[in-house]
């Protein structure tokens, strides 16, 4: 099959560096929650203002999903992304120099901005490149080192560079290492978005992607389980140094291990689900399986972390993000199966800018609870809550027979063996 997509000739090498980049950016995402501890009495914040500034962040990146999602779907992945990485790298790194509550603000808001076009351009180039049988593995190796294994670096690196050089420090590194990012970006990445000359004539348009109960699934669906994500994203750290007394050191190791955790059941999953799907069980059904089992499970075990005994409420945690990853593990496949190739960075956008509504929902409204109960245990029963509600979407609203945007089925197996 000779296209544009032989114009990739190392897709693996373009897998990895796009998840180095999401990694990047949920080590980003991060920074403020490990910094919280020590930034909010600096600036002499209080648990609402915190909320708001931890929150800020998701409001523009919310948003800014439904415009990139259509961008990528149109233009030069290549081009977008280079300027939405210096756009985050730029405004981390000013974060760390400024001392003013509203400057932190607008930056964190163009942070949000930047980070935007992350999965939007990583679900085009997954589904121009991967066929159906192998996009389990590559969303997996994305969630796996982006989602996973970025806020466990993030917060266990950031975490021991706060307690020894400062928070500052910390967003200044973090900043040059996206700008660093966009070398190897520049000699890897797609002249142009992967089969644009074959879909460009027959583009979905949003009206019928609005219509379509299944995307409604999908968006209720993450936002149920984003809210929790989120919620730990967050607030973990800040639970952990308060209500638990742990110091800043221990509390990067405890706050990033559950991280590392779903990053193995993230990778399994996504393996599983692909064979699966090689000997013929619908693919739909599968992906979906793994969503909503990760989800029922972690909304069950989650409420462990609440019990009186350290030893068995560190085990909860853990034990609940494991089994977290197995949701993560297909989360995007599924949607990519379900948009197909026309649609996959518009239903990527819209979908993500709805799930991430949560967590501006998760980081504000643990503000409140945490500032009128003294305590984390509702915040806690609340992420157990959306758990359930997110997986109760997935089930009901997603159907087996619910079959791409109607683009023929495609398995550029040329792609991905060079």
């Amino acid at each position: 099959m000779s296209d544009s997509r032989v114009q990739v000739r190392h897709p693996w090498a373009l897998l990895i560096l796009l998840a180095i980049a999401m990694a990047m950016n949920f080590f980003l995402r991060v920074n403020l929650s490990v910094a919280a501890p020590v930034l909010g009495p600096e600036m002499k914040l209080s648990p609402q203002s915190l909320g708001l500034l931890l929150s800020a962040f998701y409001w523009t990146y919310a948003v800014g999903q439904i415009f990139t999602g259509w961008l990528v779907d149109r233009f030069d992945v290549r081009w977008i992304y280079t300027g939405a990485v210096l756009i985050w790298s730029l405004a981390t790194f000013l974060i760390g120099v400024t001392s003013s509550f509203v400057v932190m603000l607008c930056l964190l808001l163009l942070l949000g901005l930047g980070e935007a076009v992350a999965y939007p351009a990583c679900s085009r180039v997954v589904i121009s490149v991967f066929p159906e049988t192998r996009r389990g593995l590559a969303n997996s190796i994305i969630d796996m080192m982006g989602a996973r294994l970025g806020p466990a670096l993030g917060t266990l690196c950031g975490g021991l560079m706060v307690a020894r050089l400062g928070w500052r420090w910390l967003f200044l590194l973090s900043g040059g290492a996206g700008l660093a990012w966009l070398i190897p970006w520049m000699f890897l990445a797609p002249r142009r978005p992967a089969l644009a000359e074959r879909v460009a004539a027959v583009e979905i348009g949003w009206a019928d992607l609005l219509r379509r109960r299944a995307l409604w699934g999908t968006c209720c669906g993450q936002f149920g389980a984003n809210y929790a994500w989120y919620f730990l994203l967050s607030w973990l750290p800040s639970y952990l140094v308060k209500e638990r007394h742990f110091s800043l050191s221990a509390m990067a190791v405890w706050a990033a291990a559950p991280y590392l955790l779903m990053a193995i059941t993230s990778l399994g999953g996504g393996i599983l689900a692909d064979r699966l799907i090689v000997r013929g069980a619908s693919a739909i059904r599968v992906r979906q399986g793994f969503v909503c089992i990760g989800l029922l499970v972690t909304a069950f075990l989650l409420p462990l972390v609440l019990i009186p005994r350290i030893e068995w409420a560190l085990a909860g945690l853990l034990i609940a993000c494991f089994t977290y990853g197995i949701y993560a593990s297909n989360l995007w496949a599924l949607s990519q199966t379900l948009a197909g190739a026309r649609a996959a960075g518009r239903w990527t956008g819209f979908q993500n800018a709805c799930a991430n509504m949560a967590g501006v929902v998760a980081a504000v409204l643990t503000g409140l609870i945490v500032a009128r109960t003294g305590q984390f245990a509702l915040a806690f029963m609340g992420a157990s809550l959306a758990c359930l509600c997110g997986a109760a979407s997935y089930w009901f609203l997603v159907h087996p027979t619910d079959a791409n945007l109607g683009i023929e089925r495609l398995t550029p197996v040329s792609a991905i063996e060079g």
